[in-house]
């Protein structure tokens, strides 16, 4: 049940409840719950930029919680955060104990709980080179061919980077480490999702780090392939709310706000929301 109130359920004992006051109308949808209890409940991973709490005011924010914010007050709730290691997530909004995940790939596996919205941003594999002295003049095959190329252990670049002729790749254990090593000069170049990229550069300007151009599409999945949707629990229960979340996601990334939205964590590039717009919802 996906309430505000907790239940302690006796071990053995199934059955269904109802909150006092409370008709089975007003929480048979996941639309007609949000909209009865007033509030929109996302599970959140920390990943910057996309939903993180600030160092400062250590409030959530990003670009996932901006967006799911806006959509909760234009159904007259409010974003309740709920903090979960991402393994976790996914199954939380499957058993409807919190209501939409953030923005996250689709598969077969996902599918098979979740019912998703229409795709919301484009991702990307860049190519990151050093801002000052750049050893690499342009994001193609031929000029990476038989340089030192940095990536994260297990990450969707490894392969990528492997497939560059004569290349050199440096594995490291998280993107920071990589993006140091590419400001100190250590390596020429560095393939990293364009999302980490822009929010590095934005967050620690004295990182000497900037995107050249996206991987060479000879060697990377097609951006289609590489969209963010929204996940809520599958089936009729989400199908209202899953229409009035996917009128608003094309709103806003027709009328600008969207854009304005990414461009507070540096994510200024045409490419994220490059054919979003005209995108099918599903």
């Amino acid at each position: 049940m996906n309430s505000v109130y907790k239940w302690v359920v006796p071990a053995g004992l199934a059955g269904t409840f109802l909150l006092a006051g409370c008709g089975s109308s007003q929480s048979s949808t996941l639309l007609g719950q949000v909209q009865s209890t007033h509030q929109l409940i996302i599970a959140e991973s920390a990943f910057a930029p996309q939903d993180f709490q600030s160092t400062t005011t250590k409030q959530w924010t990003g670009y996932d919680v901006n967006i799911l914010r806006g959509f909760a007050k234009s159904l007259g709730a409010h974003l309740k955060i709920d903090a979960l290691p991402f393994s976790s997530s996914i199954q939380a909004v499957a058993d409807k104990r919190a209501d939409i995940t953030i923005d996250i790939y689709k598969n077969s596996d996902r599918a098979k709980v979740l019912s998703f919205s229409r795709p919301m941003l484009n991702y990307n594999d860049a190519v990151a080179v050093n801002s000052q002295n750049p050893a690499v003049k342009s994001a193609s095959l031929s000029a990476l061919k038989g340089k030192s190329i940095a990536v994260v252990t297990g990450s969707a670049e490894v392969p990528e980077a492997n497939q560059v002729p004569n290349a050199t790749v440096t594995q490291y254990g998280s993107v920071a480490e990589s993006f140091l090593a590419l400001s100190a000069g250590r390596v020429a170049a560095d393939f990293q999702p364009d999302v980490d990229i822009s929010w590095a550069h934005k967050t620690n300007p004295s990182l000497h780090i900037k995107i050249l151009g996206p991987v060479p599409s000879s060697i990377a999945p097609p951006i289609q392939g590489l969209r963010g949707y929204f996940g809520v629990p599958k089936g009729p229960y989400s199908q209202s709310f899953l229409k009035k979340l996917n009128a608003y996601l094309k709103k806003i990334a027709e009328n600008g706000t969207e854009q304005k939205i990414l461009d507070k964590y540096g994510m200024t590039s045409s490419v994220y929301l490059k054919g979003i717009a005209q995108a099918p919802n599903s």
